[in-house]
């Protein structure tokens, strides 16, 4: 799959410019032409958590336009391969919602917008903060507007953490540890840490380990580093499972979904897991009792919690015939009525400077460990990487073999760090 995806990439390259001259002279306005349909895509409508907020955004839309919008949708960890296959294949495709590693990938084809000019620069920095622009800004171009960002950190169950005997949270990695045992003290079958083991998520939930114990995966200029301490990180993952603490075949969507049941204590995710506690039928206004954002444990007291940058943008394909209509949904998206009700409703926080200054979103105690974490924040190491997904198969690949025995935590470094290199 994900090799099929690096030839879709470089077919995509080569037909870049043929997608953004056939816009410029087909680009054709809602009012010259009455009514639209849009094609809009993603995945987050196809997810329990989000699909009715998906199907009212497009409702509303359409009873205050007069135009339509059609959703098409995939699973996220397919969603990137399959815009692409729908760009290659020529089929009906305006706007797309990507998250920054799906934003990359798309980027990199040369078939986005720039929204520069579909929105007018003025428009852009009148209503978003210079921070969150940046993220969606490539070469000068701004390929993605803004939709919702915070950063991904450590969720905890606040209710099974007071039974364990942990009134607050762990600061440290020994005070987690202990906390971990703790929890698991409790049986009752809860898992005490959901970090990802399976999928693409294992290397995102492996990246801020290794900063928190002082390496990265790469050095400033690209090369790779994984240092010592990554022998050391990989280590501590190898004793976490052997002492029933994390478990084999976890993924961010399990994640969710054990945790909204009450089935375990710590996992990592975005702001979107107030959306599952709440689709498991907890009160929007009662989720921080089980559902809580924290700052990682640190190595050693006085060091910064790390955490990665996460966001949600909305991009707009530049072979679109109807980018203006596209636009105009986008800013229906990013409205504050729309906005709001998305954040009351998934705790998706908005990013316009009118809605984040609102005193609901200001006075939000779910959203503010979500915002503590974000100021430290590092971009995914691979965020602008064309092959992102190659390396995270290669950290995800080698990580597993080692949980599962089959290598010591010195040669999965190793071996990772020599596949690494030939990838990049």
């Amino acid at each position: 799959m994900r090799k099929a995806l690096l030839v879709l990439l470089a077919s995509l390259l080569v037909l870049a410019p043929a997608f953004a001259g056939g816009a410029a002279e087909e680009a054709t306005t809602a009012a010259a032409e009455g009514p639209v349909n849009i094609v809009w895509a993603g995945w987050s409508g196809e997810e329990e958590a989000s699909r009715d907020i998906f199907n009212e955004m497009r409702s509303g839309y359409e009873a205050e336009s007069g135009n339509t919008v059609q959703w098409v949708g995939w699973t996220w960890a397919d969603t990137a391969q399959q815009l692409l296959i729908r760009l290659q294949g020529g089929e009906q495709l305006d706007i797309a919602q990507a998250d920054i590693g799906i934003f990359n990938t798309i980027a990199q084809t040369g078939a986005l917008a720039d929204l520069n000019e579909v929105f007018g620069e003025e428009w852009l920095s009148a209503n978003f903060p210079a921070s969150t622009l940046a993220v969606g800004e490539i070469d000068g171009k701004q390929l993605g507007l803004p939709w919702s960002m915070a950063s991904i950190t450590m969720v905890y169950n606040p209710e099974i953490l007071a039974r364990a005997g942990w009134d607050s949270v762990p600061t440290t990695i020994e005070e987690f540890e202990q906390c971990l045992a703790d929890v698991a003290a409790l049986g009752e079958g809860i898992i005490p840490y959901g970090v990802s083991t399976k999928d693409d998520t294992a290397a995102g939930d492996l990246m801020p380990w290794l900063w928190t114990f002082g390496t990265t995966i790469f050095n400033e200029d690209g090369s790779v580093n994984l240092g010592p301490e990554a022998v050391e990180c990989i280590q501590w993952y190898k004793d976490l499972l052997a002492k029933g603490y994390i478990q084999m075949d976890i993924g961010r969507g399990d994640a969710r979904q054990l945790f909204a049941q009450g089935k375990m204590a710590f996992y990592d995710d975005a702001v979107l897991a107030k959306g599952q506690a709440v689709s498991a039928g907890v009160d929007p206004d009662e989720v921080v009792n089980v559902c809580s954002a924290m700052a990682r444990p640190v190595l050693n007291e006085g060091d910064e919690s790390q955490s990665t940058m996460w966001g949600h943008m909305l991009v707009i394909f530049d072979s679109s015939e109807y980018k203006d209509t596209a636009a105009d949904f986008a800013k229906y998206l990013v409205s504050d009525d729309v906005a709001l009700e998305y954040f009351r409703r998934n705790g998706m926080p908005p990013v316009t400077n009118s809605a984040s200054a609102t005193d609901e979103v200001l006075s939000d105690a779910y959203l503010q460990g979500f915002i503590d974490a974000t100021s430290t924040a590092r971009l995914d190491e691979t965020a602008r990487m064309t092959n992102a997904s190659e390396i995270k198969a290669i950290v995800t690949e080698e990580l597993q073999r080692t949980l599962l025995g089959q290598t010591t935590a010195e040669e999965c470094v190793e071996t990772m760090r020599t596949r690494l290199e030939a990838a990049i």
